[in-house]
């Protein structure tokens, strides 16, 4: 992100994500596991998102994306949150 924060403007949409795809239910519990809080997540797939549907590929690049190299667990090993 700092490569692309400090490069020169492209006047484009520059897509970025991890290395590895969940659905987010996951995400979060697997965050609300590393910080110890025993609260279950229950997926809700009538759930909008800001007034809109979100479907399997709604919060994912669709084309090219400068993927990330720390996956989800390690960020949150390295996080101080954990």
């Amino acid at each position: 992100m700092a490569l692309i924060a400090l490069a020169t403007p492209r006047n484009d949409v520059v897509e970025i994500a991890g290395p590895e795809r969940a659905p987010f239910n996951e995400i979060v519990a697997r965050y609300l596991r590393t910080v110890g809080d025993p609260r279950q997540v229950v997926a809700d797939p009538n759930a909008g998102y800001w007034g809109g549907r979100v479907e399997e590929q709604s919060l994912v690049p669709l084309g090219e994306a400068r993927l990330g190299r720390i996956g989800l667990d390690e960020w949150l090993r390295r996080s101080p949150a954990a």
